[in-house]
């Protein structure tokens, strides 16, 4: 073996002593004899595959001139059966052409009737939906129509009832309106007879002060402002808004106020001074104030303020008791 190889020659272990490379003559005629056998085999394989498709080549010819002289034959029936052919085609064609128009309209038609049975499949159910729908109603109506007369029935009743009751009601106004006209009368009396007295009441009330005044006047001394404290109130009415002013002894000018805080301002001074304060009250020639509405202030502000009135009212209290 060298270089991965077998050696075939022979006598390999001569020649390999002898140091000798070539190959013998035996050898290379054996080579030459095995690829002359490998080409003859190939060549003949070769040629067993082109006569066989020779052999197939020439049944082939023979089998197309048979059918070319038959062609040959027939070609004239050919022909003219071909013209036939075209003949029928073109019939059929027509005939085609005219079923295709056919149908066409008739497909159009169809689909009308499609369409128009649609829309008549619609309105039935419409139709029997609306069917459904009134004898629902209807069964409502029933018994709508059932209730109803039940109700009249006990609304007759009721109004016999009530108007049963009405009579008895009519009995009684009258009855009623028989005692307001007497009750009436005499609430006419007793409203105579109120105004009277409150008449007697203003009167006796006026005489009253007068006869207070008077005693003030024969058993207290004079009212004075001498060593008290003063403050001076005026009041008068500017269209329908009255007016109140007050001024301090110890103020410059007078103050504006609303009747709540002069109240509470004088109080305050009533606490500060007690029988001290003397509350002078100008009410102007043009105060727009009427002479009852210009007494009940005055005399509101000094029974409740200044000094000689709560004395007098302490005397009054006293002789009382």
């Amino acid at each position: 073996m060298s270089e991965g190889f077998v050696d075939l020659r022979r006598n390999f272990a001569a020649s390999g002593n002898e140091g000798s490379f070539w190959p013998s003559f035996t050898d290379i005629m054996m080579v030459v004899v095995m690829i002359f056998m490998i080409a003859s085999t190939v060549l003949l394989l070769r040629n067993w595959e082109l006569v066989r498709e020779l052999r197939a080549t020439i049944a082939s010819e023979r089998q197309a001139e048979e059918k070319a002289r038959s062609a040959t034959a027939t070609s004239a029936t050919l022909e003219e059966q071909l013209a036939a052919a075209h003949r029928r085609i073109d019939e059929l064609a027509a005939r085609l052409a005219q079923s295709e128009e056919t149908n066409q309209a008739r497909t159009r038609q169809l689909n009308r009737q499609e369409q128009r049975l649609l829309s008549m499949q619609a309105e039935r159910q419409q139709l029997t939906a609306s069917l459904e729908q009134a004898r629902l109603t209807e069964r409502r109506s029933r018994d709508e129509l059932t209730q109803v007369q039940t109700r009249a029935g006990d609304l007759q009743d009721a109004r016999d009832r009530l108007q049963a009751r009405l009579q008895q009601t009519l009995e009684e106004m009258d009855l009623l309106e028989q005692r307001n006209v007497e009750q009436a009368a005499e609430l006419a009396d007793v409203q105579q007879r109120r105004v009277q007295s409150e008449q007697q009441l203003v009167s006796l009330q006026g005489e009253y002060d007068e006869i207070r005044i008077k005693y003030d006047k024969l058993v207290r001394p004079a009212r004075s402002a001498t060593g008290k404290h003063v403050v001076t109130v005026r009041y008068w009415k500017e269209g329908k808004y009255y007016q109140i002013r007050l001024k301090d002894a110890d103020d410059d000018d007078y103050q504006v106020m609303t009747r709540k805080q002069l109240h509470a301002r004088l109080e305050d001074l009533r606490d500060r001074h007690g029988g001290d304060l003397y509350v002078k009250v100008i009410i102007p020639d043009d105060s727009g104030l009427s002479y009852s509405e210009a007494w009940n202030f005055t005399f509101d502000i000094l029974n409740k303020y200044d000094y000689y009135h709560q004395d007098s009212r302490g005397t009054a209290e006293t002789a009382a008791e």
